[in-house]
């Protein structure tokens, strides 16, 4: 016999799937389908109801550019504005905005501002809400604690409220547990940690239900919140950042979105200050050294005055000073980058600067003033970082290598610059030792008062040049503007999850899915048949009828009601074979099956019932001599049958045969006493001369027989039958037996072969006919139902 899953797959390959039968084989179990999906609905609800609220909020942040409003900021201070500026917002300074935002040493500020350490849960209707400040109770609790807190440990407290209005608390840390009992508030709360507070918010009254109060590491939960619910985009305009946090709180989602932008701006602030009054403590320190040498130079103008009684200059060496004029000038202007270049040079040569930003006092070198810029932005952009990450971050390093490389550039520009200016001042000199010799005519005491003149110049002007810039350092400072501005303010919150719909959509397509997939994997994995199209897609042979469940107690249904299923479809089984058999020369019928339990013998006994009730002469006969089952369903108390005729044992066949008198048609021949070799008399031709005369007397002829999976007894009567019904039973017969069916067929082992499908659930097949009869079927198994029939048929008689 072929593998089953051979049989299975042969199945499917030979013919399409029929999506009506599909539909069919499930929607019967319409009821079990609504249910689960209300069921599973039900369920749906009560898990949305479970999950906590979660909400989004949305803000974008304008990143100012301070030096484009007038503002000066970290580097406008220490710079003179050039004719290049500062070109806008650079992406990298975005971006390095978008890691100071999004920090976990800036979120530990927010936490710390808003009490986020210590949230607040309270249960509504199975729904855990996160109360924030809704919360009637407030704990205070100080730095000390939570600086305490284990990173991955956290207090956790319960308040539950009493009938008297007092409230017990139960709290626990790691394995540690506590419990007090407070009468009133404010109250003091002794944890393993230390004392905390606890106290009704302003307006608010006792709580009638219990709250959750969980105090965490203020560090956690900034990290937490930095990784898990923000979440920081650049917009298409390179200065705007795009902010998205989810919070299970309304009011607590907007509070961190506003808190986060407002301590941004004060912290960008502090930057500015701190940068400012680095460079005027610097601009101090050097004023104080030109202070002392302008003080020096002119002292020296004084005494050289006196010492040689200094008058105005002659009207002839007026052509001659305005040149002079001109070019002490030019000289001073090179003398003083020279002074600043050297004064950037000891700067940056002195180890006590290797952090701080290079002051730019006004030099003139395009390409210098360039380089110190890009240093000083590059050296502020570090230390904003610094503030907020470790020496380990990705972004401090590249940065610190920037800055090398800047600081290196700068050296090498100051030493061009230096080059370039004393070339420049060497032709300047040049050009003065030609007007001094023109110059030597006139009286050396105004030549010398010339020389010490220019001096005292340069060093003046270098003083006044220091002083313009602390004052504007210091008017600055006290106009500070922040530099991110808001620009879509988080007003709005959209509703996240739980998604209501869609869960109890997800829900509702697993409740119809369930009982669907049960019921599949149920028929898939069953391999017996269920009704006659699945038969029928399994073998060749022609299915004769269907029989429906049996709920009657007895074997023997009821022939003469209008109202029994099975009666109707033996009256139809009986049409067909009055059709199939080519009366009066064919009149003999078996009928068997694969295995016991399919009922045959059910099928014999009422195939002979219902024939009998068309006035023709019928004789049942018992051929399953090895189990007998006609005198019990009939309730033949005698033994003897036809064994004992075919066994020489009685000569007379007629003494064997029982009438009944409810069907004065039908005559029994049970099967008697079980023989010992039941398959050598079913060979004697002593039975095919019984059956000739049986014709004789009989219009039809029945054969109860055996199962040919078990037993090759039913094969020897083939000679003697003109058609044979296979029983096969729905829900029973495994669809291997088929297989012998149809091996049988070709074989040619059994005449005129028709199935018949036993057991069948008509609820489920739809018959056009069914509002006409009134259908209960019950669970028929067969001859295994051995009941006595007497109880339901009197009449019947031995």
């Amino acid at each position: 016999m072929e593998n089953y899953s051979d049989l299975f797959e042969q199945e499917f390959q030979e013919k399409p799937i029929n999506w009506r039968d599909v539909f069919e084989r499930f929607v019967v179990y319409w009821k079990w389908i609504v249910a689960s999906a209300i069921l599973f609905l039900i369920a749906g609800y009560i898990y949305t109801r479970t999950q906590i609220d979660t909400y989004e909020f949305n803000a974008s942040m304008l990143v100012i550019d301070q030096s484009k409003n007038g503002q000066m900021n970290e580097m406008s201070m220490l710079k003179q504005l050039d004719a290049m500026g500062i070109g806008g917002n650079t992406p990298s300074m975005v971006n390095d905005e978008q890691q100071v935002l999004c920090s976990t040493e800036l979120m530990k500020r927010v936490v710390n501002q808003l009490e986020l350490h210590t949230s607040y849960t309270g249960k509504h209707f199975l729904k855990q809400e996160d109360l924030y400040t809704d919360s009637p109770l407030h704990l205070k609790t100080d730095y000390k604690i939570l600086s305490q807190l284990d990173i991955d440990e956290s207090i956790e407290l319960k308040v539950t409220p009493s009938g008297d209005g007092s409230l017990s608390v139960d709290g626990s840390y790691g394995n540690q547990t506590f419990n007090q009992e407070i009468k009133h508030l404010p109250a003091t709360i002794q944890t393993p940690l230390g004392a905390m507070t606890l106290e009704l918010r302003p307006g608010k009254a006792i709580p009638e239900t219990e709250i959750d109060i969980v105090i965490s590491n203020p560090t956690t939960i900034a990290q937490d919140l930095c990784k898990n619910a923000l979440q920081s985009d650049i917009g298409k305009q390179a200065d705007v950042i795009q902010l998205t946090l989810t919070s299970t709180n309304i009011r607590k989602g907007k509070d961190i979105l506003q808190a986060l932008v407002e301590i941004y701006n004060k912290d960008a602030v502090e930057q500015v200050n701190r940068s400012a009054v680095n460079t005027a403590t610097f601009i101090d320190t050097r004023l104080k050294l030109l202070t002392g040498d302008l003080t020096n130079v002119e002292k020296d103008v004084e005494s050289y005055k006196q010492a040689n009684h200094m008058t105005d200059l002659d009207a002839d060496a007026q052509v001659y000073l305005q040149q002079g004029t001109a070019y002490d000038q030019q000289r001073n202007e090179a003398e003083i980058q020279l002074h600043l270049a050297k004064y950037v040079e000891q700067f940056i040569h002195d180890p006590a600067n290797e952090t701080a930003l290079i002051p730019n006092l006004g030099l003139t070198d395009v390409g210098l003033v360039a380089v110190i810029q890009k240093y000083n932005e590059l050296v502020i952009a570090r230390d904003r970082i610094r503030r907020s990450s470790s020496d380990d971050n990705p972004s401090l390093k590249t940065l610190n290598q920037q800055i090398q490389t800047a600081r290196r550039a700068i050296q090498v520009s100051i030493g061009n610059s230096r080059k370039g200016l004393q070339i420049s001042n060497g032709d300047l000199n040049s050009k003065y030792s030609q007007l001094k010799a023109r110059l030597n005519q006139l009286p050396r005491q105004e030549r010398e008062f010339l020389e010490i003149k220019r001096q005292q110049q340069v060093k003046e002007s270098l003083y006044l040049f220091l002083l313009q810039k602390r004052e504007e350092a210091s008017l600055n400072m006290a106009v500070t503007v922040p530099k991110g501005r808001m620009l879509n303010a988080p007003d709005k919150a959209t509703h996240k999850s739980p998604r209501t719909n869609m869960i109890l959509f997800v829900f509702l397509l697993m409740g119809i899915a369930f009982p669907i997939l049960i019921i599949y994997f149920r028929d898939l994995l069953n391999s017996s048949i269920r009704d006659s199209k699945e038969v029928e897609k399994l073998t060749s042979l022609p299915v004769i009828t269907e029989l429906g469940h049996n709920d009657d107690d007895s074997s023997l249904i009821d022939h003469t009601s209008q109202s029994n299923t099975n009666a109707e479809l033996f009256r139809l089984l009986r049409t067909k074979l009055q059709f199939a058999l080519d009366y009066p020369s064919e009149k003999v019928i078996i009928v068997t099956s694969t295995e016991p339990g399919e009922g045959k013998t059910f099928v014999s006994i009422n195939l002979a019932l219902s024939l009998s009730l068309t006035d023709k002469k019928i004789l049942l006969i018992g051929m399953d001599l090895r189990k007998p089952q006609l005198a019990k369903y009939f309730n033949i108390i005698k033994q003897d049958g036809i064994s004992a005729y075919l066994s020489g044992h009685e000569s007379d066949y007629k003494n064997l045969i029982h009438q009944t008198a409810a069907y004065p048609h039908l005559d029994i021949l049970p099967a008697g006493q079980i023989p010992p070799n039941p398959n050598e008399l079913m060979m004697k031709d002593r039975l095919d001369t019984l059956v000739e005369e049986l014709k004789k007397a009989y219009d039809y002829i029945v054969f109860d027989t055996a199962p040919v999976g078990a037993v090759s007894d039913t094969l020897l009567l083939n000679r003697l039958t003109h058609a044979t019904l296979y029983v096969c039973r729905a829900g029973y017969s495994d669809k291997r037996n088929i297989e012998l069916v149809n091996r049988l067929h070709q074989e040619k082992n059994l005449n005129h072969l028709y199935l018949v499908v036993n057991d069948v659930n008509i609820d489920h097949r739809r018959y056009s006919y069914r509002k006409g009869y009134s259908y209960g079927y019950g669970k028929y198994y067969g001859h295994k139902k051995e009941k006595k029939d007497a109880k339901r048929f009197p009449f019947l008689k031995n």
